[in-house]
């Protein structure tokens, strides 16, 4: 049996969650039972060409729906000729499937799926994402009924979207994040060569970060925090990995703390995961999250953790046995946790080693792709049952 064409489509390919996420599915998805195809709403100067390639690598066809200024023109004419457009380019190539991921791309390929007739079609919720605009919150409502299934990174998750968009409970399946925990072992060589790229001296211990750098985040608490922990920890040393609107803010503001030389700003960097090894202490500052997988990837590294408790956040974090768990826009209670795994070298290593056992065994990346696969094929078979 000829492999079944599947549709993922997301707004671009920027470095970020969704993003590796997706990836991640191109990469390990059953290539015997699936083909896949890639549609971005724009490729432009906002993608990476690091993912660009690594698609390309992989052999997955790429559509480019050429919407730009995502997402604000997604209600305009030309959108819905490119949907036209991309729903004839689905027939030709027989998609059984069209899976979206982030708001933009779960409108477009939604619309586009239903346009085309295809017959499973899947929306994607990261995050407790609140909408502001009535239009958005109509858009949500509408790929909710429109969509076969939609599915969400954690169970918090999945009943903000029961609350606020009316989606049915039954309708929403979760699929938790997962990572490459095997990927992420290191050797003490890596350990001391990745100390020196961050900057750190011996007797350093780095305190460090990978996010994009935008508001919900909390980043500026982290520094606050930071600032807290300095002035007690003089040779602790920081480090924010990850770019966005908000770098230049954030520096000013670690310079107004006199953060100078204590914090590094490494901005965007390919594979950041690659920087784990240097990390003694990961922190996830945000104010809200679906699943963070820089937090599942630095507990599968091994480091001890400590995140604020929001979104999926306690349903990856065991308070006190895998890692800490703090409130958010509290820099002092981030700052207290942070120097109680400094002062207790010991408890730090086994919530260290913890952590990696509870992502080996609930959030590895074959358990997630396994998880998509399932639900593809039972919703092509009652699908195709029902013809």
């Amino acid at each position: 049996m000829s492999p079944i064409p599947i549709l993922y489509t997301i707004p671009r390919l920027s470095i970020g969650g969704a993003q590796t996420h997706l990836l991640e599915v191109l990469r390990l998805l059953n290539r015997r039972r699936f083909s896949p195809l890639l549609c971005c709403l724009a490729t432009d100067q906002g993608d990476s060409s690091y993912l660009i390639q690594q698609v390309r690598e992989l052999e997955v066809p790429m559509i480019d729906a050429g919407i730009r200024n995502v997402p604000n023109s997604l209600i305009r004419p030309h959108t819905f000729l490119q949907m036209a457009r991309v729903a004839r380019i689905l027939r030709n190539y027989g998609v059984q499937v069209v899976h979206s991921y982030l708001f933009p791309a779960n409108w477009f390929g939604t619309l586009t799926a239903r346009l085309a007739r295809v017959p499973v079609t899947i929306a994607s919720k990261r995050n407790v994402d609140v909408y502001t605009q009535a239009t958005d919150r109509w858009a949500c409502r509408m790929i909710n009924r429109l969509a076969d299934r939609v599915t969400a990174v954690s169970q918090t998750v999945r009943d903000h979207v029961h609350q606020t968009e009316g989606c049915p409970l039954e309708k929403i399946v979760v699929i938790p994040n997962g990572v490459d925990a095997n990927r992420l072992r290191w050797t003490a060589c890596e350990l001391t060569d990745t100390k020196e790229v961050l900057g750190a001296v011996a007797g350093e211990a780095v305190i460090g970060t990978i996010a994009r750098l935008v508001w919900y985040k909390g980043l500026e608490y982290l520094l606050k925090a930071a600032a807290l922990i300095v002035g007690r920890q003089p040779s602790v040393r920081f480090v924010v990995v990850g770019d966005g609107p908000l770098r230049r803010p954030l520096e000013e503001k670690a310079r107004a703390l006199r953060l100078n030389g204590a914090v590094r700003f490494l901005g965007a960097v390919p594979n950041a995961s690659s920087l784990l090894p240097g990390f003694d202490i990961f922190v996830l500052s945000s104010l809200w999250e679906g699943m963070s997988n820089s937090l599942l990837e630095a507990m599968a590294a091994g480091k001890p953790v400590v995140a604020t408790d929001v979104g999926g956040g306690s349903e990856v974090v065991l308070e006190g046995k895998t890692g800490f768990l703090v409130p958010p826009k509290d820099p002092e209670a981030l700052a207290d946790a942070v120097l109680r795994l400094l002062a207790a070298p010991d408890l730090a290593r086994n919530l260290g080693v913890a952590g990696r056992v509870r992502v080996e065994s609930k959030f590895t990346l074959e358990i997630m792709v396994a998880r998509l696969e399932e639900l593809y094929d039972s919703l092509l078979t009652s699908r195709i049952g029902a013809l």
